[in-house]
């Protein structure tokens, strides 16, 4: 029995020593520090994309053929589509597309080249530039032009004017043949401004003007629905119906609801980050140009000016978006583990690395009240930075 006491006693021993030790390694309460981004802003769902939107319609009834593709930008006085009265065979659709996909081509040529000369010199360099850019546009699969690159080096080595200029002409002679044996006519499409042609038309874009917003309050908004309208190429239509649209693409504007919680935020003037979450995370940064009065809900309507060319929300009018006011970029802790230093305006915290704690001089980049938590980073002059420690010290030992 003396013998079982001992052992009862020595265990007890033991586990009172190894808690000690474990004690003295470990802090009573203690956290990692792990790095954390906090964002400031106002979660947008449901927000509008708005532009400066011009819609072209049918003065005739026919078959539409779209000069321009979608989310091409287009210059002023352009003709952009054009409506072919009555029927059109979709061979000859298919037959004109060809035709001008090739035209765009050698006019974007054109634009970066000058006439080829005809002398043994150049006329090696330009075969030679050529077998390069079929190397290139093979990684692409682009047959088309590949096959528009062959024809030139053939033409070069047999001594024929390959002149951009001439091709071009030819291809839209060959266009106008074609197009007199519709019968009927057609009636062209001419843009009065420059910008990105698209032939989706949803009913907004007179209604989502930027220089309405002031018209409008938030149930007005939420009431709005989108008819996205598409006339394709061969689609027929009568006359006033509408076929396409050119958007500005310099200047385009987000519309959001904030609620009161936002209100502070929310001011004219104010610079933020604007970035679509279903759009892979593509962001701009904008102004805020107006805020409304708010509602008996405390809600109210904002609008962002955005200056910066982003192809993918001119695809949408409904987008997902968070209007970011503030980016902090430390280590997010409990508020209770900041102390103050020897002024009023320093701080410090305990942090370990192994079994050692270090003093960490800090500074308060964001604090939290009601969730009671900080973002905080080393100071400048910090001899131990946080980088360098594993945890944080919250509780005493």
């Amino acid at each position: 029995m003396k013998k079982f006491f001992i052992i009862v006693i020595a265990v007890a021993i033991l586990a009172i020593a190894g808690y000690g030790i474990a004690y003295l390694v470990t802090p009573v309460n203690s956290v990692a520090l792990e790095e954390y981004v906090h964002e400031v802003g106002i979660s947008c769902p449901d927000a509008f994309i708005s532009r400066s939107e011009s819609v072209y319609y049918a003065t005739s009834s026919g078959t539409v053929y779209d000069m321009t593709a979608e989310g091409d930008r287009v210059s002023r006085d352009t003709v952009i589509s054009t409506v072919y009265n009555g029927n059109v065979d979709s061979s000859v659709l298919r037959e004109l597309q060809t035709l001008d996909s090739k035209i765009n081509r050698l006019r974007q040529r054109e634009a970066q080249s000058t006439l080829y000369s005809q002398d043994t010199g150049s006329v090696e360099s330009e075969v030679a530039s050529r077998i390069n850019s079929i190397s290139e546009l093979a990684e692409s699969g682009d047959i088309e032009e590949i096959h528009e690159y062959k024809e030139d080096i053939n033409s070069l080595r047999a001594g024929e004017d390959i002149s951009l200029s001439g091709k071009i002409e030819e291809l839209t002679n060959e266009k106008s043949t074609l197009e007199s044996s519709i019968a009927g006519g057609k009636t062209d499409i001419v843009c009065d401004r420059s910008g990105i042609f698209s032939s989706y038309i949803d009913g907004l874009e007179s209604v989502l003007s930027p220089d309405r917003i002031q018209e409008y309050n938030v149930s007005y908004i939420r009431s709005l629905s989108v008819q996205n309208i598409k006339h394709t190429s061969g689609t027929a239509v009568l006359t006033g119906d509408p076929i396409c649209k050119v958007m500005n693409n310099h200047k385009w504007y987000v519309i959001g609801i904030g609620g009161e919680a936002n209100a502070s935020l929310c001011q004219e003037g104010t610079d933020v980050t604007v970035r679509f979450t279903n759009l892979s995370g593509s962001s701009a940064p904008g102004t805020i140009t107006y805020v409304s009065a708010p509602d008996e809900n405390g809600e109210f309507l904002f609008l962002v000016e955005v200056s910066t060319y982003l192809e993918s929300p001119f695809s949408y009018r409904t987008i997902d978006t968070d209007i970011i006011f503030e980016e902090y970029s430390g280590y997010k802790i409990p508020s209770e583990a900041v102390r103050t230093g020897e002024t009023l305006d320093s701080y410090y915290v305990y942090a370990t690395v192994g079994s050692t704690t270090y003093r960490c001089d800090c500074e308060i980049l964001y604090t939290d009240m009601e969730e009671g938590y900080s973002i905080i980073q080393s100071t400048e002059d910090a001899e131990n930075k946080l980088a360098s420690m594993e945890r944080l010290v919250v509780g005493e030992r």
